[in-house]
């Protein structure tokens, strides 16, 4: 068994990087950028008014109110064909171009409209104000994007701004799923005496899919190892591999046996963390493979603590590990386990600080308090307690912060 650490930094160490492939932008958001991007204009092109206003000289101005000659008014996306002298003023709108002559602009509500020619400035502006200078946020051929940039909605605006229609980005890895266990029947299916239905598909699928992946539910394997044979091949068509259950110690965990059958390298089987000791990591030729647990608080955790890691690797992240931050902790906490444990919590921020509490969860099996968690309380592995009123570390889930 190793820790939690020692896991993390084999699974990193294993998973490499997915080629890239040139994606339409408007598919392009939640990917990683491949490719460095050069600016292909001046931004803004021409001197842009920030404001609504008059463009204005700022010599004209020493002597208030100062009233000047209007030549015209400038709307966003006409050039002005009149250049302004002393005693001159024009009606502009926000992002128009300056005209020619004008070094300032002041905003509408310090001034006073005589008429349509004439307009009273009340208030003195510096050269320069509410000026964006041609080129002031980027220039012809500048690096706008790094290569390794997260395409955010705000980089999707910039990259069209920049004319990409299309972006290289890193390929989001395809992730085959399966469960496994003869107790397991389908949601649909009401379960009848011991049997269970098959939700770590379906947690498990929306993980995937939240990490930038793309999840396929491979099905059910039953205890049987031709099953397990059968749909363990066909998950090897994908970059990653997750199973769920059948990697403990029980006579029908056959998860282990069939790895070794197919001469998978396995590189750990047990991790001291909890929940979610039994855990498997091994590899076959370009797909990593992923034994988790059967009970779905386990198979989730491991998921954020192991998985989603990989899969930001794979699709060109530069950070892997969900946040950590450190809380209060508002009541006690015992930790028996001797292991480094991950417990359902709710965390919060008031008044300049964090707060976390743990939830009264009844085991690996408790979905209802894991489903009302938004993170983990971390208690370390050599801490049988922690104290209220501590500072203690919490790990956020990505889907609620």
């Amino acid at each position: 068994m190793i820790k939690l650490n020692e896991a993390f930094e084999i699974v990193l160490q294993y998973t490499q990087r997915l080629e890239m492939e040139r994606v339409p932008l408007l598919r392009a958001a939640g990917r990683v950028l491949a490719e460095e991007v050069t600016s292909d204009l001046n931004m803004p092109p021409f001197q842009r008014s920030s404001v609504d206003g008059y463009a204005v000289l700022a010599e004209d101005l020493q002597r208030l109110p100062a009233r000047l000659q209007v030549l015209g008014t400038i709307a966003a996306g006409t050039y002005p064909d009149f250049a302004l002298s002393a005693g001159q003023a024009a009606k502009i709108m926000t992002g128009a171009p300056v005209p020619k002559g004008a070094d300032a602009v002041q905003m509408i509500e310090r001034t006073q409209s005589i008429s349509t020619t004439v307009v009273e400035i009340l208030e003195a502006v510096a050269r320069g104000a509410n000026i964006s200078p041609l080129g002031s946020e980027a220039r012809l051929g500048q690096v706008v994007a790094p290569a390794g940039n997260f395409i955010s909605p705000a980089m999707i605006g910039l990259l069209a701004s920049v004319g990409k229609h299309e972006v290289a980005a890193y390929r989001a890895p395809s992730v085959g799923l399966i469960a496994t266990g003869d107790e397991l029947v389908e949601i649909s299916e009401q379960p009848v005496g011991a049997q269970i239905r098959n939700s770590n598909s379906y947690a498990l699928y929306a993980q995937v899919e939240s990490a930038g992946a793309t999840p396929h539910a491979l099905g059910i394997a039953r205890d049987q190892k031709s099953q397990l044979r059968e749909l363990i091949q066909r998950g090897l068509q994908h970059d990653l591999l997750l199973l769920t259950g059948g990697v403990s110690m029980g006579d029908l965990d056959l998860v282990e046996d069939v790895f070794a059958e197919f001469g998978f390298e396995i590189f750990f089987d047990k991790v001291a963390v909890k929940p979610g000791k039994p855990v498997v990591f091994a590899r076959a030729a370009k797909t990593l493979i992923f034994g988790l647990p059967g009970n779905p608080v386990s198979a989730s955790t491991i998921f954020e603590l192991l998985v989603r890691p990989a899969i930001r690797k794979m699709r060109g992240n530069s950070v892997y590990q969900n946040q950590i931050i450190m809380a209060r902790l508002t009541q006690r906490f015992a930790n028996r386990s001797g292991r480094e444990n991950y417990a359902p919590a709710w965390t919060w921020y008031e008044n300049g600080a964090y707060y976390v509490r743990p939830l009264p969860s009844k085991g690996s099996g408790d979905m209802v308090t894991f489903a009302a968690s938004n993170s983990y309380l971390i208690c370390p592995i050599d801490r049988t307690e922690l104290h209220a009123d501590e500072q203690v570390q919490a790990m956020l889930r990505p889907e609620f912060f």
